[in-house]
């Protein structure tokens, strides 16, 4: 009895011994370790937000994010202070809405708050979905209780004060004889406490799609052969926009968007030619225009320099691989130096003992320079890890059917089956799974909100007229975190692929700009995705159906050595 009394006290001494080290611990390293934490207080009146949550001593900044019922991003902004005042101007009358903040460390790790805050917006907004008087009456909606206070119109044109008057109905006629044969914007405005609720652009027998300015590239400049970034402001009012690329003023693409900021892909340039950009904004049958004009000279641009691990974490003694998809040189500093100027050629693996700053560039004779590559190596022991893989749900898209393949969500999910069930077999290892009936947005934030260190969309590929084939793999940029990853997993596939003797079958890492929801560095925190290959070309289909299982387990093979788990 006594051996069993002392038995039951060691152990009891032993739990209390390991509790209070693990206590102690944390307090002397919570100014280094993301803690979990709170959003403490959030009150909105109208359309501002005040919102306070707690101190993260580890953290070097904050992210906040306010998503709709539809996991739409519709404001985010960064932040050192943990009480925040923003105003949000596109809330909608009784629409739910949510507001998560995540913490960053210097190593650019991050923990979500414990608890997101949920809202429903309650006062009232103006319907938007005409904007068009067309020398008719209009019928202005308001949508929500303008009985609870007062609530005033006024409309403006050109600063003359039209109507000013409060409003109890929802519904308010505006009488055509205001702008009946003119060519006029009225700018209307909901007012409560002083306070514009919220406010609309209306327009008669003039285009509401306002001017279009191209930033970048600059009009008749020289532009060194490279992927070409299209940015542009203006144009509000504008459903979407049409980009249309010419060469020597023959049309060779066209492409619809609603960003305003997109990639033209290098392969369709050629060095020593002139090219033309119009982006055209359209609303209805109003559209507004606005060219740049540029020649396309010098060699092509070297792909960035990618390395082997994961380097927000990077275990003691572990050796950096550094490597370059076009097989040039490779230069590199380890105190921050500009491998340009400074840099050590790579030879062998470097051996890292502590956190540093790698530096890094490609540089051929043949090629202009790759952009210079920053990875703050984080020397340290972290032990376990969530994944968050996003198998496709396009059961529309079939492939082709002599192969046996059958629709790219049924096979892209059985390949993701095998990806899951390697990663599993680790215990320091959490996966998740996408919920199919959902969508890429929700899929994003559920991602966000579990804090998962690494999301893969896994997908096939088709082709308009079914003649392309081959591998490829997108991210958001080339300064993207994902590249390294990304550039591992496409090494990977192009190894697997069996027909090395179709030419361009390796597509390489793409950069969508934004263009791509589960390839958006704005919207999922570490996310990716990778096109397995075509399911519409015979032998693409083939492989890809005959081969899942090894597809599968070289993806998650991928994945563990990044992150330093095998």
């Amino acid at each position: 009895m006594k051996r069993i009394i002392i038995t039951k006290l060691l152990i009891i001494l032993s739990v209390f011994i390991t509790l209070t080290f693990v206590s102690v611990f944390f307090l002397m390293h919570s100014n280094k370790v993301l803690v979990s934490f709170k959003i403490t207080k959030v009150e909105n009146l109208y359309n501002t937000i005040n919102l306070s949550f707690e101190k993260v001593k580890a953290a070097s900044y904050y992210k906040v994010e306010l998503l709709d019922s539809n996991a739409n991003l519709i404001y985010t902004f960064k932040t050192n202070d943990t009480y925040n005042t923003f105003i949000v101007n596109n809330l909608k009358y009784n629409m739910n809405y949510s507001i998560m903040v995540y913490a960053y460390d210097k190593a650019n790790n991050y923990v979500p708050a414990k608890n997101e805050y949920e809202f429903t917006y309650v006062y009232p907004t103006i319907n938007k979905d005409n904007i068009l008087l067309d020398n008719k009456e209009y019928k202005l909606t308001i949508e929500g209780n303008l009985q609870d206070k007062e609530y005033y119109l006024n409309i403006t044109s050109n600063g003359k004060s039209l109507i000013n008057e409060r409003i109890k109905d929802n519904e308010y006629i505006l009488d055509s004889s205001l702008y009946i044969d003119k060519e006029i914007e009225l700018n209307v405005e909901l007012i409560c406490d002083g306070v514009i609720i919220d406010k609309i652009n209306l327009f008669n027998n003039m285009n509401p799609v306002k001017d279009i300015y191209i930033e970048t590239p600059t009009n008749d400049t020289s532009i060194l052969y490279n992927d070409i970034s299209l940015i542009f402001n203006g144009g509000d009012n504008a459903d979407h926009y049409s980009i249309n690329l010419y060469k020597d003023d023959v049309l060779v693409n066209t492409t619809d968007t609603t960003k305003k900021k997109i990639v033209l892909s290098s392969s369709l340039f050629e060095s020593n030619n002139n090219y033309r950009i119009d982006v055209v904004g359209v609303y209805g049958e109003y559209t507004n225009q606005a060219s740049v004009n540029f020649t396309i000279v010098g060699l092509a641009k070297l792909k960035p320099v990618y390395i082997n691990v994961n380097p927000k974490a990077v275990k003691k003694n572990t050796k950096i691989e550094l490597k370059q998809p076009d097989g040039a040189n490779i230069y590199y500093t380890l105190n921050g130096d500009d491998p340009t100027i400074d840099g050590i050629l790579y030879e062998n693996p470097i051996e890292i003992k502590e956190s540093c700053t790698l530096k890094t560039v490609a540089i051929s004779e043949f090629k202009t320079n790759s952009v210079v590559t920053t990875y703050n190596l984080n020397v340290t022991d972290k032990q376990n890890y969530k994944f968050y893989i996003s198998p496709s749900n396009q059961g529309r898209n079939e492939g082709v059917h002599s192969t046996g393949f059958t629709t790219e969500k049924i096979e892209m999910n059985k390949i993701a089956d095998y990806v899951i069930a390697r990663l599993k077999q680790y215990d320091n290892v959490k996966v998740y799974r996408n919920n199919l009936d959902a969508g890429i947005n929700i899929w994003n934030r559920d991602a966000n909100y579990l804090g998962v260190d690494f999301k893969i969309a896994i997908h096939s590929n088709a082709s308009v007229d079914h003649t392309a084939y081959g591998i490829e793999t997108w991210i958001d940029n080339e300064n993207s975190p994902t590249y390294s990853i990304a550039s591992l997993l496409q090494d990977k596939m192009v190894e697997l692929y069996p027909y090395k003797d179709r030419v361009g079958y390796n597509r390489g890492v793409k950069y969508s700009l934004g263009n791509l929801g589960e390839a958006n560095d704005n919207l999922i925190n570490f996310g990716l995705l990778i096109e397995t290959a075509h399911h519409d070309d015979l032998l693409d289909a083939k492989w890809l159906k005959e081969n899942q299982e090894e597809i599968g387990n070289s993806i998650a093979e991928v994945i563990l050595k990044y992150f330093q788990i095998i």
